[in-house]
């Protein structure tokens, strides 16, 4: 056995313990670790824009799953053909944690127990 093999279940107790629902606009629903938000300030025309961004990390999976508990770990898988799924690309909108926001960038390591996002607060 490698120590690879363990980091996805290793994931899946951490979720269990720790995570929040993170709905995407397709109605597909992760258990996610959310980060402490970082407030950004931009110039935009007419003034300063503040946007809060979060760091997501959902369980990197090709399948569906349930915690011990028997809450919903993903509706789906988070991975198809060894990429994130399309629902959590670049652009998309989600929920979490009763807050609205927009995927702004998407990362996934092959081997890695974990897709991770950075999602901004949506205010368009």
């Amino acid at each position: 056995m490698s120590l690879y093999s363990e980091f996805t279940p290793d994931a899946k107790l951490m979720i269990e313990d720790f995570g929040v629902p993170l709905v995407l606009a397709t109605g597909q629903t992760f258990l996610a670790m959310i980060s402490d938000p970082v407030v950004n300030q931009t110039l935009e025309a007419g003034g300063f824009l503040e946007q809060t961004s979060f760091t997501v990390k959902v369980v990197a999976t090709t399948t569906s799953w349930t915690t011990e508990s028997g809450a919903v770990g993903g509706s789906t898988g988070s991975l198809s053909g060894g990429v994130a799924i399309s629902a959590l690309a670049i652009g998309k909108k989600a929920t979490i944690a009763n807050l609205g926001v927009r995927i702004t960038a998407s990362q996934y390591k092959p081997g890695s127990a974990w897709v991770i996002l950075t999602v901004q607060t949506d205010d368009q």
